[in-house]
């Protein structure tokens, strides 16, 4: 099942700290690559220029982000950097995720897309494989790289289309997660 994925901006930053903090020890090591502490996340999530790349997000019920890509781009070529929490792989997020990222990518001219991941990371490798990715091994590391499609018509819709429903799931997400709050607060 496809999930909407929402365009984070500067207001999200304390939402990805927190989706990222909520990786256990293993996760974090294969997302960055190497361990990193708290502050390590926040100093990481901090630095993020949102005007130079883009962050995608999948959120659940209660406003937390399930999983996260990180897009870093310059010219013609994109770097991916992806998370899905534990309890969240397996509905699809990632690929979501991967999806709506590359089409991104194309639509703004980008040609290859690039991971670099660590061998360990089945995850990432299963989904790099799943989408067409050359995958090269080298020692402890892994890098992939797909060629992108050149934007159409059908991609710059279905982008903005995405967009606008991402919008609409996030708002009743919102309604929602209001509702709830204010129904605990009269059962208390």
């Amino acid at each position: 099942m496809p999930h909407h994925v929402h365009l984070l901006s500067e207001r999200h930053r304390s939402d990805l700290v927190a989706h990222f903090l909520r990786l256990d020890h293993d996760d974090r090591h294969l997302r960055f690559g190497t361990s990193i502490s708290d502050a390590g996340v926040e100093s990481y999530v901090g630095a993020i220029d949102f005007m130079r790349s883009d962050i995608f997000a999948v959120f659940d019920d209660r406003l937390s982000i399930t999983g996260a890509v990180h897009l870093a781009y310059a010219e013609n070529e994109g770097e991916l950097g992806l998370s899905v929490l534990a309890e969240a792989r397996g509905q699809g997020i990632g690929n979501s995720l991967f999806e709506r990222a590359t089409v991104h990518l194309s639509n703004r001219f980008v040609r290859r897309v690039f991971m670099h991941c660590l061998r360990d990371n089945q995850v990432i490798l299963h989904l790099a494989r799943k989408n067409g990715m050359r995958i090269v091994l080298d020692g402890s590391e892994a890098d992939a790289w797909l060629d992108l499609p050149q934007a159409s018509p059908h991609t710059v819709t279905a982008e903005w289309m995405a967009s606008r429903l991402a919008l609409l799931d996030y708002r009743q997400k919102v309604g929602a997660h209001t509702t709830r709050q204010v129904l605990d607060l009269l059962a208390a």
